[in-house]
């Protein structure tokens, strides 16, 4: 509650409840664009009874539905982030080909920093309110295909 009150503090709009798989058809954005789209740690579940191969479709298809959703939000020059674990069963996900099928290009990748997500913390979901392990990590940031990005360094 801490950070939501920081964020209605600075003018923010907080909603709860919305689908990241359908959210470009949800009313209270109106075909809204946005410069950054941001998904830190997108997770489907958990299904241990599940066969490792039917794990990945879930997790693969959630994302897959929100990169789609996300691309018909992005303004022309916009970016969309995911935040992602990238070892064992999550390097399977293959976020940058579900991306290229998507009509995103990768602009790059970078070592997750939590700091600048001010007061951000982890938190499984599910009914819990612990932080879990997201080491290693790294945020892959998407674009569309063809927009023109200058990148100076």
């Amino acid at each position: 509650m801490s950070n939501i009150g920081k964020l209605w503090s600075r003018e923010c709009i907080v909603m709860h409840g919305i689908d990241a798989t359908i959210v470009a058809s949800h009313q209270l954005f109106g075909g809204m664009t946005f410069d950054q789209i941001i998904y830190n740690f997108p997770f489907a579940g958990f299904f241990k009874d599940l066969s490792r191969e039917t794990q990945l479709r879930k997790h693969r298809r959630l994302v897959s539905l929100f990169l789609k959703n996300a691309k018909a939000m992005i303004c022309e020059n916009g970016e969309i982030h995911i935040t992602h674990k990238i070892n064992d069963f999550h390097i399977e996900w293959k976020l940058e080909s579900l991306a290229s099928f998507h009509g995103l290009r990768l602009i790059e990748a970078v070592e997750f920093d939590q700091s600048d997500y001010e007061g951000y913390k982890t938190k499984c979901g599910f009914g819990g309110d612990n932080n879990f392990n997201c080491y290693p990590r790294k945020t892959y940031m998407f674009g569309l295909k063809g927009a023109q990005v200058l990148l100076l360094s």
